[in-house]
């Protein structure tokens, strides 16, 4: 009686391809997150940069009339029901509240940026032409929230 030689892949050759597999897995998942990390700092910075241009111009009508009313946003020092707000003053992320205003969709509508949808919103200081992005942006465990931190972050 003849054994037939039968042929097929070994238990090896199957160890050796899902290890393989699992190493490009790895590799793609890393890839897609560090896109993906890039692609919302590039969003949030992007936003911030246009919320700074629209409110320099507004700082600068307010310095030629000499009158801030035209200021939009709600000053800081009238909130004090917004946890998040609370929490970046503790922090003194927001470290002068007479200065800093938090800006509401009807107040981006209102400056002709309505593409740009708030989350947790947005705080600005006219003064400074600060902006801080008030649900920040992670990286390594650390939370940045302003403009000033985000703008030279590079994720690899």
């Amino acid at each position: 009686m003849k054994i037939a030689n039968e042929k097929g892949i070994t238990i090896v050759a199957l160890v050796i391809t899902v290890i393989i597999l699992a190493i490009l897995g790895t590799v793609t998942l890393n890839i897609g997150s560090s896109i993906i990390n890039k692609t919302n700092l590039q969003n949030i910075n992007t936003n911030m940069l246009l919320i700074q241009a629209k409110t320099k111009t507004i700082a600068e009508q307010a310095k030629f009339n000499n009158d801030t009313s035209n200021y939009k946003g709600r000053k800081i020092t009238e909130i004090t029901d917004n946890a998040k707000i609370n929490e970046l003053c503790e922090k003194q992320i927001i470290d002068d509240k007479e200065n800093y205003y938090l800006l509401s969709q009807n107040d981006l509508n209102f400056m002709g940026l309505e593409k740009i949808k708030i989350e947790d919103g947005y705080v600005v200081n006219y003064e400074t032409d600060e902006i801080i992005y008030v649900s920040g942006f992670k990286l390594n465990d650390t939370i940045y929230y302003k403009l000033s931190e985000t703008k030279n972050l590079v994720i690899e």
